[in-house]
């Protein structure tokens, strides 16, 4: 049976921040008869995706004022979708009920997978149940094989490899989803400044030799209703920039946001993208 069989009604609240993830899965619940109920972030979520659908705007803190927007409206399936901003602590707004949450995480000690799942326990306690995004558009998930015309040579995939391994031990910690990886050594991993971030830093890092690849990986914990890796277009770029050989990502577990224009794009510039069945 399908998600979208499984859901309680033809209602699907969306919290939606930038990218153009949201709006692929709003255009899905249209084609699939569902009504989308759309949580919009100021300053994060495209106006675009709004118009037409019902929808409220919140700040980051406004966490009673979402859970009350979906009871109001009888919507008790969600997905948390697209990227976030994420301001300094002291800019965002907390209402009671943000404040009451908060109070009970151990927030300097818990990593990013660890305050989303507990973030999922506190929606789940109000009644609500969590779905991912490939629940109801299976298209953004890349699978096992290559996916555009450039292939990984040996050397390339000897990388691969260790990348795996690495991107999973860090995975295992919660630290990252990302390691870059270059003449057999890891020569950068993924914290809390994201891919884009990671592939500039390690620009300067890369030796001479062999090109680096980027390897992204789901960590072995990660709920994956909640935040998997992504790629997209800007990563094939910054990795074309930084003279990256390919991509190798988690097949069947890591998102890519607009699959034609991310080949294309990666064949233009000759960059490999492979997803490995690490499972």
């Amino acid at each position: 049976m399908s998600a979208t069989q499984e859901i309680k009604s033809k209602k699907l609240g969306i919290i939606a921040g930038g990218g153009s993830l949201p709006a692929k899965l709003v255009s899905s619940c249209q084609n699939k008869n569902i009504e989308p109920f759309i949580i919009g972030f100021e300053g994060q979520t495209s106006v675009d995706i709004m118009d037409g659908h019902n929808h409220s705007w919140v700040g980051l803190g406004s966490v009673g004022k979402i859970i009350k927007y979906f009871k109001s409206n009888g919507v008790t399936d969600l997905v948390l979708i697209g990227s976030i901003k994420r301001p300094s602590f002291s800019k965002i707004k907390l209402d009671f009920r943000a404040v009451k949450m908060l109070a009970s995480m151990a927030l300097k000690s818990m990593g990013d997978n660890q305050v989303l799942d507990r973030i999922k326990t506190e929606l789940e306690l109000e009644g609500f149940t969590l779905h991912g995004i490939q629940e109801f558009c299976d298209e953004v998930i890349v699978g096992e094989g290559l996916l555009g015309g450039a292939s990984p040579t040996a050397e390339d995939c000897s990388n691969i490899e260790l990348g795996i391994k690495a991107s999973q031990l860090i995975g295992a910690m919660d630290i990252g989803q990302s390691v870059i990886v270059q003449n057999g050594m890891v020569v950068g991993v993924e914290a809390v400044e994201g891919t884009d971030a990671l592939i500039e830093r390690c620009t300067l890092l890369l030796q001479k030799g062999g090109r680096g690849i980027l390897v992204k990986s789901c960590k072995p914990q990660q709920d994956k209703n909640l935040d998997l890796p992504t790629i997209g277009e800007n990563t094939v770029i910054n990795a074309y920039k930084a003279g990256l050989s390919g991509i190798a990502v988690h097949a069947n577990n890591v998102i890519i946001t607009d699959l034609d224009a991310v080949v294309k794009l990666a064949d233009k510039h000759g960059i490999f993208i492979i997803g490995i069945n690490i499972d």
